[in-house]
């Protein structure tokens, strides 16, 4: 009986190529699954009110204090200093995610002393531009933490 068994066994296991084959897509839709599960969270985007109005009021201020001397009291733009706003703005942000855009900011403005506005004053000035921007407040504001972006995508026009 014990013999049977092994050779059923034996039988049962694949050989060579077909071993690797099998392996190759037991692994491959693991991954998979743990893909899946592990986002169970759609990504969001900046239409899902992903700041609250609170902050962009203090965004508001901030941006007229540190930032409308080159980009403009309506984030227009001023000669070399690009448009914060409107379809080029966007345009080029398509498809990105929000914590790339806060990156490019707190590390390269204000031009005067990149750097110097703290995480916390970089997202509200970030909410100020979405409002501007027509894009919808929320009941969350926007976190300044390292990373915190990452789940929320650019797009110019509402899915």
């Amino acid at each position: 009986m014990r013999a049977a068994c092994e050779l059923r066994v034996d039988l049962m296991r694949p050989k060579g190529r077909d071993y690797v084959k099998r392996s190759g897509f037991i692994i491959a839709s693991a991954l998979f699954v743990v893909s899946v599960v592990g986002s169970g969270q759609a990504q969001k985007t900046v239409w899902d009110g992903v700041y609250t109005e609170e902050q962009a009021k203090r965004g508001a201020e901030l941006y007229a204090e540190k930032c409308s001397m080159c980009h403009g009291d309506s984030l227009g733009g001023v000669e070399s200093a690009p448009a914060l706003t409107g379809p080029a703005f966007y345009g080029n942000w398509e498809g990105e995610t929000l914590n790339a855009l806060f990156e490019r900011i707190r590390l390269s403005m204000p031009q005067d002393n990149p750097g110097s506005l703290s995480r916390t004053q970089n997202a509200d000035i970030i909410a100020h531009m979405l409002r501007v921007g027509g894009y919808p407040a929320g009941s969350t504001a926007l976190e300044g933490q390292a990373g915190a972006l990452t789940a929320i995508k650019v797009l110019t026009y509402k899915p």
